[in-house]
């Protein structure tokens, strides 16, 4: 008959206590991951084309997307929208944006004129062009001392109508090059994006697609609409998801709408976020 001695006995209920422990902990930490799976996902919001040109739709894009919840905006701003809206001809409008920005909004440099000097030379290029936009690819074939110049003079107009350093450059409906981006580095801004990633001035590209909306004609607009039902639904799975609004949406109330069901979709499943959290 084997006896077990009571030393033996108590040794072997403290390790069974100390299993017991680590399962526990596994399984609260595994709980908590689950908890906060939706901090993994994040969500970047920016209006694009923000101009005195546009006044009357950006503010009303401001108030609908505040009203929505939406913090940490991206304002995308133009220094001269087509040549007629130099900001530092409109006080009053860089006075009313500046009251409307919150600690947690960000603003980009969003080209200088918004508008192409000349149509593209490659016949890829041209199509791609007429995709996006309706001639206001500025930065598509631009050469690195061209883009250079402008993203200094845009720089400097920003800082001088609202006394801000953007943090990065969008290109007009996403059109650039290689060349540009190196521009972009060289200026001292942390990024610059397409419409599929994110392109850290020192870093690997960011996969991140952007959602956005068409309404130059019927046709692209319930296009477009329909996309994002699908879109909207599966961007959010996605490391990071972009939600890139325009002035012009605000013309649509279908746009309208739509805007806020993507917005309340995203708002349950990521984090909205700023530029800078997901850089590396």
């Amino acid at each position: 008959m084997l006896h077990t001695r009571p030393h033996d006995l108590s040794h072997a209920m403290e390790i069974t206590a100390v299993a017991k422990r680590r399962c526990l902990a596994r399984i609260l930490h595994i709980r908590r991951l689950m908890a906060n799976a939706s901090a993994l996902h994040r969500a970047l919001y920016s209006l694009h084309d923000v101009t005195p040109a546009k006044e009357s739709l950006v503010f009303e894009a401001l108030e609908h997307l505040r009203a929505l919840g939406v913090t940490g905006l991206a304002l995308l701003v133009v220094p001269d929208f087509h040549s007629h809206a130099d900001l530092r001809a409109y006080p009053a409008f860089c006075a009313r944006l500046r009251q409307a920005l919150t600690a947690d909004d960000e603003i980009l440099l969003h080209g200088y004129y918004h508008l192409a000097d000349a149509q593209p030379q490659s016949a890829g290029r041209r199509l791609a062009a007429a995709a996006l936009t309706a001639g206001e690819g500025e930065f598509h074939d631009l050469s690195y001392d061209t883009a250079s110049q402008r993203l200094t003079e845009g720089l400097q107009v920003l800082r001088e109508a609202l006394d801000v350093q953007p943090s990065g450059f969008v290109a007009p409906a996403w059109l650039q090059n290689a060349a540009v981006r190196r521009a972009v580095a060289d200026a001292g801004l942390a990024f610059c994006e397409d419409q599929l990633r994110i392109w850290p001035s020192h870093g690997q590209p960011i996969f991140s697609p952007a959602l956005s909306f068409a309404s130059r004609t019927p046709a692209r607009l319930w296009g477009s609409l329909a996309a994002a039902e699908i879109t909207g639904r599966l961007l959010p799975r996605q490391h990071v998801a972009r939600l890139a609004i325009h002035p012009n949406d605000y013309r649509s109330p279908h746009l309208r709408q739509a805007i806020a069901r993507v917005v309340t979709r995203w708002q349950s499943l990521t984090v909205a976020s700023r530029y800078q959290e997901v850089l590396p």
